[in-house]
């Protein structure tokens, strides 16, 4: 059941990013520099949003579900988690509130900011904690599949030219909005559930009060990840903001199998923590191992295929894709060393708060050396800001971890 649920998760995933990425051969030819460069920030934009809308939901409510065995126990789950994320998208408003009246990114295309929050909003409350938790991923793998053939469809047809620029963002809305509205409808169905019944205040708030530790380690993080483009785009100009953003997007192809086995094994490691403790033990050595063994075995090929990726995937429009994919590739062996090291060993002991310090020396450190590397040096900049940082969390989890070790 496990290697199922974790093949789903990658297919999820991975198609989430992939399949844009199949998309940019086309979009390289049919948009202009500025516009291709504004789709890539509204990726990245929407990519953070729905961050802080999933809340660390996949961790703390999967934790909670996995561990219930009665019906009303996991209709409580869910209202809360519902209910906090719409309060969370409320939030969000203010995001909205900047994209469309402070970023520079979006100053000619106001739309776009709309579609930056609508993507971020409804990947954001798309349910994916709940089928994870119980382990059903089917359906999920299923629609992200129609999806993302659906869009490559939708793009080849109707995106002919500039002008049709606006269409890709309809597009990309309603995709988004049908995999969203179904996979709730067909949660809500299961349990009984309605509208009606989701927007519980008092049980919004105790959801995100049971949460906050992994909202505030996630969100951190994401700082010194997702926020990277963000940040660029003030500092910078558009054309880092595409070379930076599609180098990132095919990263992350490849960080998806880390995070997401990361996330599959999670559940198993916590049932295992109260029934066998040796057996545990065994596992979270095995897993650390095949982390750190699969994360340095993907440089060469990025190395190897970075040249190719720029002159066939970019038509060579963006030559400086390649130096900057060599770079930001050190980033995978040390998020897959930094995921074991967190998730499978600290949280799973309940040792959040440990996590929460490593990562929060991390966020100012980052966000003051991307700022000024970035400034300097573009996208080349903010490539090495992330590589050091993360590198950097490595080394504090590290060592958070063999002291943690001692003291108990």
């Amino acid at each position: 059941m496990i290697v199922q649920n974790i093949a789903y998760l990658y297919a999820i995933q991975l198609l989430r990013l992939m399949l844009p990425l199949a998309l940019l051969s086309i979009l390289t030819k049919v948009l202009t520099s500025t516009q291709y460069s504004v789709y890539i920030y509204t990726l990245g934009c929407a990519a953070w949003l729905s961050m802080l809308i999933e809340y660390g939901f996949n961790v703390s409510a999967t934790r909670r579900l996995a561990s219930s065995s009665k019906p009303s126990e996991v209709l409580d789950i869910i209202l809360q988690t519902q209910s906090a994320r719409l309060l969370l998208v409320a939030v969000s408003a203010i995001f909205l509130a900047w994209a469309i009246f402070s970023s520079s990114v979006f100053i000619s295309y106001p739309e776009w900011a709309l579609c930056a929050w609508f993507l971020g909003v409804m990947t954001g409350l798309t349910p994916t904690y709940y089928y994870q938790a119980m382990s059903k991923l089917k359906l999920v793998a299923l629609l992200e599949v129609i999806g993302g053939i659906l869009s490559v469809f939708s793009v080849v047809f109707i995106i002919r030219s500039s002008e049709d620029f606006w269409w890709l963002g309809v597009v990309l809305v309603v995709i988004r909005l049908i995999i969203w509205r179904v996979l709730e409808r067909q949660m809500y169905k299961i349990h009984f559930l309605h509208w009606g019944k989701l927007f519980r205040l008092q049980l919004g708030f105790h959801a995100l009060k049971d949460g906050w530790k992994f909202f505030l380690v996630q969100i951190a993080a994401s700082l010194y990840t997702s926020f990277n483009i963000i940040l660029l785009g003030s500092t910078s100009s558009a054309y880092s903001v595409a070379i930076y953003g599609s180098s990132e997007r095919l990263i992350r192809a490849g960080i998806t199998f880390i995070g997401q086995a990361t996330s599959a094994i999670f559940p198993k490691l916590n049932t295992l923590k109260s029934v066998d403790p040796m057996q545990l033990l065994r596992a979270r050595r095995l897993t650390l191992i095949i982390f750190i063994l699969g994360g340095f075995f993907c440089l060469p090929f990025i190395w190897i295929l970075a040249p190719l990726i720029s002159s066939i995937l970019f038509h060579g429009i963006l030559p400086e894709i390649t130096s900057v994919l060599r770079v930001m590739a050190w980033v995978v062996p040390a998020i897959a060393i930094s995921n074991v090291l967190a998730i499978h060993f600290l949280v799973v002991d309940y040792k959040e708060q440990l996590v929460n310090r490593v990562v929060f020396t991390a966020v100012p450190i980052s966000l003051m050396m991307g700022y000024v590397l970035s400034r300097e040096y573009g996208a080349m900049g903010m490539t090495v800001a992330w590589v050091a940082i993360e590198w950097l969390v490595v080394i504090g989890l590290a060592v958070t971890l063999y002291i943690n070790h001692k003291r108990t």
